[in-house]
């Protein structure tokens, strides 16, 4: 089990990029990766640089917080719904899960409820009430920390 995912009782090919791989945190975890690589219920494939640009694309438009890491995963998951194969993403962070139901792309949940609503975001200064679309830290107007929240 991998984060309260069993790689060995799904029956179709399973993808990761690399970085998951090199992100494995515990021994365990990436001994069973690795594991599932060697028996080839796993492959490891990079994505192509078109397919990354068009999942940052959307991130950009949504203005969620990706690793580039789930940006990989996300490009992966494109490129492969491009040539003719039905990829599902298995996640519980709400991120991929929102860029992916933007890119209409199939994903499941492990552990935690999945998304109920395709969110864009933007910063708001809780002091004056200005709202940012990029992603900044100060309100340029009062200097207060602004907080990230859904656009209505």
């Amino acid at each position: 089990m991998i984060g309260g995912f069993t790689p060995n009782l799904r029956k179709t090919t399973q993808y990761i990029v690399p970085r998951v791989l090199e992100e494995a945190r515990s021994l365990p975890v990436k001994l069973k990766i690795e594991t599932a690589v060697s028996s080839g219920q796993i492959k490891i494939r990079e994505p192509s640089k078109e397919a990354v640009e068009r999942v940052m694309e959307k991130v950009e438009k949504t203005k969620d917080r990706l690793s580039e890491t789930d940006v990989q995963i996300l490009a992966l998951a494109e490129e492969l719904r491009g040539s003719r194969k039905r990829p599902e993403i298995i996640t519980d962070d709400y991120a991929i899960q929102n860029i992916a139901e933007v890119l209409k792309i199939p994903y499941s949940q492990v552990a935690q409820p999945g998304i109920s609503d395709v969110y864009e975001w933007e910063m708001k200064c809780p002091a004056c009430g200005r709202v940012y679309e990029e992603d900044i830290k100060k309100c340029r107007a009062c200097g207060s920390k602004l907080r990230r929240k859904p656009k209505d």
